[in-house]
């Protein structure tokens, strides 16, 4: 275990050990500001005495892997979960949005077309800008605990063509599926065999549609796997709610946002040294010999060549999630108002002490009963009585634990 120390400007300073800090803090002259990573702030004008620090980055479009490497050790290293839940949320908030109009409240005019942020240049979908900050959080906590002193990312290339044909080759990535024809519409008609492909076992009319399986209102594009040949009756239905089509799910929609990550995190301003994947795989494998994990994957990229560094004991695990709830009352019309603050002097993800173990809360009920869970979602206690928990750190948007396991040598 690392104490990490800032000086008395907030400044921060090389990690030190348990006992230090545990001295410093004995004496008055040094004051605990966070618990997971434990980071203390002297109280005290200190010489600043800095080493080498090389931090790491592993991008991804569902988990981040960081580190930072000291000296030949390990002095952090994290694995971060991004949200997923950004998109879900806004349509919950167009729902709510929605039926406040038709109450009896004052006119609330429709504002959606007059946000000039959805006709910008280069505008990003909330989505993919929040995956895209969140890897410039994490870089900013690392940066406010560890003087870093350069920063190495793996931005990995994905090839899309071989994601969807593993067999393409050579001029085989110039005979793509629509080489042939005139446009897209062309080639999902003659895909489809210039048939309806609702399944329906009703009379199809001859004229033929091609429509978006996911709308393209909500995000859907013009690729062909997310068209479907349509007759003029099943059309009119479906649009009607009278029966629907799953979207399915794209093969190529994380590495296409991996992409759209990569070229945002260049266009930051911020500095590092680009890695490659394969060179990440081989001093995981062959210098370190540790197994395969996001967290493994950034202390190797902090590593030089041929670099052998000694693994740290702790693994923080975290989560980001959203900054509040949005829903206030139960029910589409419904007075009965929804405890999106404190309720017995708990809020959602708080982290508590329960009698059956430490968690976060997950669900609160205003009979005093929370269900307690782990990061993960994974059930600690599925009725625990507010009164008998004890808060050990209030909610955040990142939500972060320990693991205290660390990667051996093969």
């Amino acid at each position: 275990m690392l104490a990490f120390v800032l000086n008395h400007k907030g400044e921060p300073l090389m990690p030190c050990s348990p006992a230090k800090a545990r001295h410093l803090l004995k004496q008055g002259k040094a004051k605990v500001i966070r618990r997971d990573p434990f980071t203390i702030k002297l109280l005290f004008g200190a010489s600043g005495y800095r080493q080498e620090v090389v931090a790491g980055m592993d991008a991804g479009s569902k988990s981040i892997g960081a580190a930072a490497v000291a000296n030949g050790k390990v002095v952090y290293q994290a694995e971060v979960q991004i949200r997923d839940d950004v998109s879900g949320k806004m349509k919950q908030r167009v729902m709510y949005r929605r039926n406040r109009r038709s109450r009896k409240t004052r006119y609330r005019p429709a504002r959606w077309n007059n946000r000039a942020a959805m006709r910008a240049d280069g505008r990003l979908a909330p989505s993919i800008r929040s995956k895209i900050e969140s890897h410039l959080r994490e870089r900013n906590f690392i940066a406010s605990i560890l003087p870093v002193t350069r920063w190495k990312v793996e931005l990995a290339s994905f090839d899309t063509h071989k994601i969807t044909n593993l067999a393409v080759d050579g001029a085989g990535y110039q005979d793509g599926a629509q080489k042939g024809y005139y446009n897209i519409k062309a080639y999902v008609l003659h895909r489809d065999d210039y048939a309806c492909q609702s399944g329906r076992k009703v009379k199809h009319s001859q004229k033929l549609n091609v429509h978006h399986v996911t709308f393209r209102s909500n995000g859907g594009t013009d690729t062909p796997s997310n068209l479907l040949t349509l007759c003029e009756s099943c059309h009119d239905d479906l649009h009607a709610g009278k029966f629907v089509i799953l979207a399915k799910k794209s093969k190529t929609k994380h590495a296409t946002e991996i992409g759209i990550v990569k070229a945002s995190l260049k266009k930051s301003g911020w500095s590092f040294e680009e890695m490659f994947g394969y060179e990440t795989k081989y001093k995981r494998e062959q210098c370190l010999g540790w197994p395969k994990s996001h967290a493994a994957d950034a202390v190797a990229i902090c590593c030089g060549d041929g670099e052998v560094v000694e693994p740290r004991p702790v693994t923080y695990r975290k989560r980001h999630v959203s900054k509040g709830d949005y829903q206030q009352t139960s029910g589409k019309r419904g007075e009965k108002r929804t405890p999106t603050g404190k309720l017995f002097g708990l809020r959602k993800f708080d982290l508590v002490e329960s009698p059956k173990g430490v968690g976060f809360v997950k669900g609160k009920r205003s009979s005093g009963y929370f269900a307690i869970a782990t990061l993960d979602g994974i059930a600690i206690h599925n009725s625990a009585k507010a009164t008998a928990c004890k808060r050990i750190a209030a909610r955040s948007t990142t939500l972060t634990t320990r693991i205290h396991a660390a990667p051996s040598h093969a």
